[in-house]
């Protein structure tokens, strides 16, 4: 049973997977809650001049494909924000969060759910 009460229709935070339950749909959103909170510098994601040796181990076409809009390394860890095309019920809310720990190239990413809205803790590029 999950601990939070969540609209359903317009959350201010939804699991990934959507239909995530239990405990791991709590471990995750406090996961969100505890990088909301931090002031995460953004840096876009440099579309037109994407580094030969990519970013996070990773090449431009795996950012684009996964809608990587903004990408930081702060306090150990490497955090990717998503910018949803398609987003709005019933498709996810316009913001997904992923991390790993900072440098670990080969490890899988950790996602931390979707929401509407960016966290007024970050610290956003102008041009958002």
């Amino acid at each position: 049973m999950s601990i939070y009460r969540r609209h359903d229709v317009h959350p201010e935070w939804e699991p990934n997977p959507w239909d995530m339950k239990g405990v791991a749909v709590d471990a995750q959103e406090l996961g969100f809650h505890e990088r909301a909170m931090k002031p995460i510098p953004w840096t876009p994601a440099p579309w037109n001049d994407f580094p030969p040796s990519g970013i996070f181990g990773r090449d431009r076409n795996w950012f684009v494909s996964h809608d990587i809009a903004f990408y930081a390394t702060f306090e150990g860890e490497d955090l990717i924000l998503i910018q949803h095309t398609w987003h709005g019920f019933p498709d996810p809310p316009e913001w997904g969060l992923a991390s790993r720990q900072e440098g670990q190239v080969s490890a899988p990413w950790s996602h931390w759910g979707h929401f509407p809205d960016l966290p007024n803790a970050w610290v956003m590029p102008a041009t958002v």
